[in-house]
């Protein structure tokens, strides 16, 4: 699958291009592009609002709003339209990566991501890197009954097929049995992804990598569609422990891509747009873990849920912060949110928080992105209880990803021993 993205042009250009929370020029748009966007970008269960708003202005013309979600959406009969992060700098790849905890350490020198390249060049590049290791060491094999017509008896003979479709002095043998094979789900999840992205990713070199790993894929395995309750349903064993990374990130593209039609010819209509709540959230969550791991018999827990806000009564009221952290006595010590956003805290933010501190007597920290030090604040809540506003360096200018996760660990550090030290 390609789209009409004009690869000869050095860097891709989208018709509207967006930045996090901006709002389009007033535009026309086909009742097709309004469907597809009403219907198929901001549909779905796993989504926090719309993904792109639409709303029109006195004459009624479209202005398109973007979320927090980013990537690139080519809405059927309409704009090609990308969000961008802003929060990330040029380190977008590798926040990617830190957050899925992936382990592709080729990509710096032969798939580098760099400043104004789109949002899935720099996952399309990480995928590629992953997808490059799972084919050198070997495509994962497994059994799958077969029902096939054979010249010859092979496994077991299915009586009822061959009362059915062969004459009484038969010529060939209606078989069942099980076979060998590259084309099992798991590969068939990855090619899909890969198409997926083939139609996404507007680098040429990244581009041609994905087309040349695909080809080699379609040899050995069917491209078909897979849906994300596929995905989950896959069971490897632990000679497959290789395909964790890709998987991880082949999830992401399942669940948050939209296509017209998967195929190797051209699709009139994509979208995919990645919730960097949901990035940032990971990134925290794992640099949290990385973290408390240096201190014996503390322990962090992530969605941890409460109901001690409020006691008495008919009815209860319950927290679920993103972490919760326990000292070795197993007492809730910290509470922290992670929040992707690039402008000043909402008051809801807070409200959120000191419910989560006061329900638990303890400090709390709400984690944002690099917003070049608008959102660095230390408070105090009533009661006592200090509130870091904490940026963590999503945008510092590192050299190497060891770097940048030395520098977001350090950070997330410095953040959690000030309060529980």
């Amino acid at each position: 699958m390609s789209l009409s993205f004009n690869r000869n042009q050095e860097e891709f250009e989208a018709d509207i291009q967006l930045g996090e929370y901006e709002s389009s020029e007033p535009i026309e748009l086909s009742e097709m592009a309004v469907s597809m966007l009403e219907n198929e970008v901001n549909s779905g269960e796993e989504k926090e609002g719309d993904r792109i708003k639409l709303h029109y202005n006195r004459d009624g013309e479209a202005i398109l709003t973007s979320t927090q979600y980013v990537g690139v959406v080519s809405l059927r009969d309409g704009p090609t339209i990308e969000v961008r992060p802003k929060a990330a700098g040029t380190n977008l790849l590798y926040l990617l990566q830190y957050a899925h905890d992936t382990t592709a350490t080729t990509f710096e020198s032969q798939a580098p991501y760099q400043a104004g390249h789109t949002f899935l060049d720099a996952f399309g590049a990480l995928y590629e890197a992953e997808l490059r290791r799972i084919v050198d060491r070997g495509l994962y094999t497994d059994y799958r009954r077969t029902d096939a017509t054979e010249s010859h008896l092979r496994g077991r003979l299915d009586i009822h097929r061959q009362l059915q479709r062969q004459p009484p002095v038969p010529t060939a043998f209606e078989c069942t049995y099980d076979e060998l094979t590259h084309d099992i789900l798991a590969n068939r999840a990855i090619l899909h992804a890969t198409t997926v992205l083939l139609g996404a990713v507007s680098d040429r070199s990244i581009t041609q990598s994905l087309r040349q790993h695909q080809q080699l894929l379609r040899r050995q395995v069917s491209l078909t569609p897979v849906t994300i309750q596929d995905i989950e349903r896959i069971e490897l064993n632990r000679l497959a422990d290789h395909y964790e990374d890709i998987l991880r990130l082949t999830k992401l593209v399942i669940r948050n891509s939209f296509v017209s039609e998967l195929q190797a010819g051209s699709s009139a209509a994509f979208a995919m747009l990645v919730n960097m709540n949901t990035i940032f959230e990971n990134a925290v969550e794992r640099a949290c873990k990385e973290v408390l791991s240096e201190r014996e018999d503390w322990e962090v827990k992530f969605q941890d849920t409460s109901q001690n806000l409020i006691t008495g009564g008919k009815h209860t009221v319950t927290l679920q912060p993103d972490i919760t952290i326990y000292d070795p006595e197993n007492t809730v010590s910290l509470v922290a949110d992670a929040k992707w956003k690039n402008e000043r805290p909402k008051n809801a933010d807070f409200y959120q928080m000191t419910s989560y501190m006061l329900a638990n007597n303890v400090p709390g920290i709400l984690f944002y992105p690099d917003c070049g030090g608008l959102n660095e604040s230390r408070s105090t809540v009533t009661g006592g209880f200090p509130l870091w506003l904490s940026e963590l360096p999503t945008a510092v200018q590192v050299n190497s990803y060891e770097d940048f996760v030395s520098a977001f660990e350090s950070e997330t550090a410095d953040a959690i021993f000030g309060m529980v030290d």
